[in-house]
């Protein structure tokens, strides 16, 4: 019995003993699922800035998990150092801990949306956000995009497959899935073979949506870590560079300048760390692109 024991402590705490603290990133829910690609090359840069410092790791992937799914194992602490990134909101930070850097830089605060084939005439003649609460609009379960749209008078239904709010678009069970501007072009791209979806090219949704990397109070030092990591690579050109690589093509392909953009606020940024401002993106600095703020 006491042998067993002690291969067990051997095993649990074999990576400490060589030096590697073991990170845990969010899995992919799909194999056509491209939204974790950056995330996890990212939370890797943050690793590899702060090595010198924090010492050598190991990243390993999590199971396949939803966003509930996800804060439950961060919660629980039951995947090492395990991270997930999310949007803020002041419920998650009583429960969770984050590293207070805008994961992608707040650019998926500004929405393209997916659209029927069939259903796409409808955006051609939007005028007023009053327009815009006739439609319906898809989000998965958990989302922050639903309590914001739902704040503001819009119709939301709450799709608990990633995937299944393609095939909701597609089927005119909702209008509109709406995506970040930097999303839009890697998913329209993985699923052209669904038939009757395109997306709309002539509004935008925008509202503050700073998405941190979260993970259990335990890892507070983790937390700390990863920060440190981001902060590096922003100075340094390296994260900037990371993301282009990742975003740029599809927020030149949503063609924001072109767009009308509807403003809408965030209801749920009490309490959120400020530092996070520094570092977001402006993709209309200097653009006479219509604005709407209902």
């Amino acid at each position: 019995m006491r042998v067993c024991i002690l291969w067990l402590v051997i095993a649990l705490f074999a990576d400490s003993a060589f030096g590697n603290t073991v990170f845990t990133y969010r899995a992919p829910e799909s194999d056509l699922d491209v939204r974790y690609d950056y995330d996890y090359e990212l939370l890797l840069l943050a690793l590899e800035k702060t090595k010198k410092t924090f010492g050598e790791y190991e990243l390993r992937a999590s199971p396949r998990m939803n966003f509930p799914r996800a804060q439950l194992s961060a919660r629980a602490n039951t995947l090492p150092n395990f991270f997930f990134k999310d949007s803020y909101k002041q419920e998650l930070t009583d429960e969770l801990t984050y590293a207070p850097f805008p994961v992608d830089l707040g650019i998926v605060g500004y929405r393209a949306c997916f659209v029927s084939k069939t259903n796409k005439y409808k955006l051609e003649s939007i005028k007023g956000i009053e327009d815009l609460k006739k439609l319906t609009y898809g989000f998965g379960l958990g989302w922050l995009d639903t309590i914001i749209l739902r704040h503001h008078g819009f119709i939301v239904h709450e799709i608990p497959s990633y995937e299944g709010l393609f095939k909701m678009v597609e089927m005119n069970r909702v209008d509109l899935f709406c995506r970040g501007a930097n999303e839009l072009l890697g998913e329209y791209n993985a699923h052209k073979d669904f038939k009757n979806l395109t997306y709309d090219k002539h509004i935008s949704l925008a509202y503050p949506l700073p998405r941190f990397f979260f993970t259990s109070k335990q890892n507070k030092a983790a937390a700390e870590r990863v920060f440190k990591g981001l902060e590096i690579a922003y100075h340094d050109g390296s994260l900037k560079k990371l993301w282009l690589k990742y975003y740029e093509d599809s927020i030149n392909f949503v063609n924001l300048h072109k767009r009308k953009i509807f403003h809408l606020t965030n209801p749920m940024l009490k309490g959120i760390d400020k530092r996070y401002e520094q570092y977001i993106y402006n993709p209309l600095k200097g653009s006479d692109t219509a604005t709407v703020t209902p």
